[in-house]
């Protein structure tokens, strides 16, 4: 095997560490252009032949296992300044991609100095070397660990980011589920969570007005440190690793869920206790539509402008792959007064029966190929899409949502008043908040 390497010193450092973790020394490459234009090959046809014919080196024949060296606990030492040089890096090593720093968000951080690492670790009864699998999405779900982290890692990250001990929980439960780190997609990858349960009052989340807006200490602070778990301990590397071509606004975005619904929460629909804490993760082409009224399909009158209807909601869900409902408290309580949606399953249950498509727009539909395996395994006669969908002829009306109608996740939270919003995140999980104190 040869394998066609784009002829930049990050990508070749990227490649060599990907065949070493699988404990192959060294894969033989071509370095080509990365000219996305390039419409031949043939002056590379020479070196690929060269590459497939010629003897093994006495390298290439090694074998045993490869342990990658450790990092050095203490990364530096030095001063404010230099701190911030060190964890921005060097810009002026970026060859093709756009300057991004190596260890941060761009934005200065605080030093992750040994005292205050110790004081972000009493937020936490976890021992500072316990180690947490890092899971990633594949295309079909979680896949295989690739990343380990420790206790005390995330405390680092947390500091960085301004965390205060008391948000530990929340963020080695967003590392237990998934960070955000995008992916080998050029499409827009992002990562949202939600907190359901008391912690949200404890820790002084914004569950109401302006909640996805600057301002609130824990919103923003647990959102830029799961940004910066994702950059430092799950090998996201922009431009690199996470090459989308606008990226997305949506990194880490957290925030609470409303004490204030007429329905259950989100920890109770995750199924935990109504008195647990608990963590949502939504992953993959995250999508989020905020407080928007009226503008998907015409309204009536003045109640379905501010509420939306049933059918507004579903011609707003249309244009996602996945479904997030954001509605304010008011809304939700007019929902179920008007409509009688009197629990968060009775409106899923409808979204999931009236989120349709023809089995032959479906089976046109790129999200077949990338679908197809994981609904062959769902089992015939099931609230999913299912092999009986399958079979279906062309004109007739299957489901959109691939996991059922438990996927769909119906959040309220912010202010007083009427409005809602709706967006995607691919295969939503779910943990406790509560085992990590």
């Amino acid at each position: 095997m040869v394998l066609d390497t784009w002829d930049y010193e990050d990508i070749k450092g990227l490649s060599k560490k990907a065949f070493m973790d699988e404990g192959v020394p060294r894969v033989r490459e071509v370095f080509t252009t990365p000219d996305t234009a390039l419409t031949s090959l043939k002056e590379f046809i020479p070196d690929f032949i060269n590459q497939l014919t010629r003897p093994l080196t006495e390298e290439e024949k090694w074998s045993g296992t490869y342990k990658p060296p450790v990092p050095p606990r203490i990364a530096m030492t030095g001063t404010w300044d230099e701190v911030q040089a060190y964890f921005e890096g060097d810009l002026s090593r970026f060859l093709f991609v756009s300057p991004v720093a190596l260890m941060t968000d761009g934005l200065p951080v605080t030093p992750p100095t040994e005292e205050r690492v110790v004081k972000m670790l009493t937020g936490t009864s976890h021992t500072p070397d316990e180690v947490i699998e890092l899971r990633e999405m594949g295309p079909l779900g979680p896949g295989a660990v690739e990343w380990i982290a420790t206790v005390e890692k995330v405390a680092i990250n947390a500091v960085m980011a301004g965390c205060k001990p008391e948000y530990m929980p929340v963020l080695l439960a967003m590392a237990e589920l998934r960070l955000p780190k995008g992916g080998t997609t050029d499409c827009s990858a992002g990562q949202m969570y939600v907190v359901s349960g008391p912690t949200a009052k404890e820790i002084g989340m914004n569950s109401g007005i302006q909640l996805l807006s600057p301002g609130n200490p824990a919103n923003m602070a647990l959102g830029r440190a799961a940004a910066l778990m994702g950059i430092n301990l799950a090998g996201c590397m922009m431009g690199l690793t996470t090459i989308g071509r606008h990226g997305n606004n949506i990194w880490g975005l957290t925030f609470a869920e409303s004490e204030k619904s007429p329905w259950e929460g989100l920890n109770v629909d995750e199924g935990y206790g109504a008195g647990e804490s608990t963590l949502i993760s939504f992953g993959g082409f995250v999508q989020l539509m905020p407080a928007c009224t009226g503008n998907v399909k015409t309204p009536t009158n003045l109640f379905e402008y501010q509420n939306a209807s049933p059918e507004h909601l579903v011609a707003a869900l249309k244009t996602c792959k996945a479904a997030v409902v954001l509605f304010t408290p008011d809304t939700a309580k007019a929902w179920k007064e008007r409509y009688g949606f009197t629990s968060i399953e009775q409106l899923q249950d409808y979204l999931w029966d009236n989120l349709t498509w023809t089995r032959g727009e479906w089976g046109s539909h790129y999200t077949f190929y990338m679908s197809s395996v994981r609904v062959k395994r769902n089992p015939r006669g099931s609230r999913m899409l299912n092999p009986d969908h399958l079979d279906a002829p062309d004109d007739a009306l299957v489901p959109m949502i691939v996991n059922g109608p438990k996927s769909i996740k119906v959040i309220v939270a912010g202010g007083h008043g009427y409005a809602w919003g709706w967006g995607g995140g691919w295969a939503p999980t779910s943990t406790s908040i509560n085992k990590w104190r």
